[in-house]
């Protein structure tokens, strides 16, 4: 028993270690980088930002429409396959339902990929196209990327209302429309309990990476507030979304534990 006391001690006391040395490691790490930019803030400041942006705003368009094109073939190409999976399905194999599932999560998951990089590219478009001037050609790049933006979303709906019909194909019992505000929710409500242990697996997994990203941008635009004069409002919007996450797992978890 005194044997595993102590290797209970040896142990926390090296995560102690460890977790002093990353946070020591931290503090001088980012005191080093902050002297860093101030000494090269000329330097950054010298940096041909216009030129750059003008590229941004030729070639990000061409890349962003390009890009969605083929995300959005292989979206379709993908659903045209399962479908006929599913017609072919004769109702009793669960080894056959088991791989069009998997195949619709697949497939689910690119044009939810093409939207939320939209949500990216668009405003980065429409910035560099403000910034090159009035130019007829920019403002040319400057629409088509909000037609994209916009198609895209579109293409994202109907690829999801396609997909969750196919689903429900092979699960009747499954409830719920992709435009209903409570889809989710009616969606869960419909789940098995197999379903819902996926589910709760993979949202923890993302909600955990989405802080480890909210830590790495709050870094990131607080040495962007010094070198570019961002402002706060990048590291405020970093940090506001960290305490909505936080705040509302906390919550759905003392709401579970009643």
């Amino acid at each position: 028993m005194r044997d595993t006391e102590k290797k209970l001690k040896k142990s926390n006391v090296k995560i102690y270690v460890i977790f002093a040395v990353i946070v020591l490691g931290s503090l001088i790490g980012g005191f080093f980088a902050g002297r860093q930019v101030g000494a090269n803030k000329e330097t950054l400041e010298s940096i041909d930002w216009d030129s750059m942006w003008r590229l941004i705003s030729v070639t990000l368009p061409i890349v962003y429409t390009v890009a969605m094109a083929a995300l959005f073939i292989v979206t379709f190409v993908m659903y045209g396959r399962i479908k006929s999976a599913v017609k072919a399905w004769d109702g009793d194999d669960e080894d056959v339902i088991d791989g069009i599932e998997r195949k619709i999560t697949l497939a689910s998951f690119l044009p939810c990929m093409a939207a939320f990089t939209g949500f990216l590219v668009f405003p980065i478009c429409i910035y560099a196209a403000e910034r090159t001037g009035s130019a007829t050609k920019f403002t040319w790049y400057a629409i088509l990327s909000e037609l994209i933006f916009m198609v895209t979303l579109v293409l994202y709906c109907v690829a999801e209302k396609l997909l969750v019909d196919e689903e429900k194909r092979l699960n009747p019992e499954k409830k719920g429309n992709i435009f209903d505000v409570n889809f989710r929710r009616d969606w869960e409500q419909s789940s098995d309990e197999a379903e819902l242990i996926m589910a709760a697996r993979s949202s923890k997994k993302g909600f955990m990476a989405g802080i480890k990203a909210c830590f790495v941008l709050w870094v990131i635009t607080f040495v962007c507030m010094f070198a570019f004069d961002t402002g706060v409002l990048p590291v405020a919007a970093v940090s506001i979304v960290l305490v909505v996450m936080y705040v509302a797992y906390g919550a759905a978890l003392v709401k579970l534990q009643r």
